[in-house]
């Protein structure tokens, strides 16, 4: 019976740290968004990072009803973002962005963001200077902390809550941008981090 109970709050937690997408999606669209099912050096998180970002970058309109729509932050963090003008400028642009194409995983984007991620982690450092990490400077930086699952991560991004640059978000709807590479490590402050690159 401990057992059982054991297994059963274990198959719980594994479900709270994933954020699966709304059934309202068609597989037709969640397929193409998941570019980066194939890619045997991503972990199942970083992999939903991606499809939420895609979805969000395809179906901008469809993904502020299915995904945005009543989100107010985590369970980690409870309701924070309540009533954020962060959100609300998001769901302005979404209502407005003309589809986007989709981002294509690059193992060589995320060989540099796993670096940095790792390299973050155990000192507990936030930012973007880098002690041992070459960045190249082509890429553009995103990085998201205290986020454990690929939904949280991409909406801490695009919400951007109290960057008033929104530099996050710009890179994540930037059409300038083709390839991306990310990496999620444990974080020795936040818990976890996770480092997004990307390139044209």
């Amino acid at each position: 019976m401990k057992l059982l109970l054991l297994f059963f709050l274990s198959i719980v937690q594994i479900f709270a740290l994933c954020q699966v997408p709304s059934k309202l999606w068609t597989p037709q669209e969640l397929d193409s968004a998941a570019t980066a099912d194939s890619c045997s050096y991503l972990i199942q998180e970083e992999k939903d990072a991606i499809m939420f970002l895609n979805l969000a970058r395809l179906y901008p309109t469809k993904f502020k009803e299915l995904e945005l729509k009543n989100y107010n932050g985590t369970k980690k963090y409870g309701d924070y973002l309540k009533g954020s003008p962060y959100i609300t400028s998001l769901e302005n642009l979404l209502d407005t962005l003309q589809p986007l194409h989709r981002l294509i995983p690059n193992d060589t984007l995320s060989e540099n963001a796993a670096c940095f991620a790792s390299e973050m982690g155990i000192s507990g450092y936030v930012g973007h200077e880098r002690v041992n990490c070459v960045k190249n400077k082509y890429y553009a930086e995103a990085c998201s902390y205290g986020m454990s699952n690929g939904k949280d991560i991409v909406m801490q991004m695009l919400i951007d809550h109290n960057i008033e640059s929104l530099g996050h978000r710009n890179h994540c709807l930037s059409k300038d941008y083709n390839k991306i590479g990310l990496s999620l490590q444990e974080h020795k402050e936040w818990g976890h981090c996770c480092v997004i690159e990307f390139f044209k």
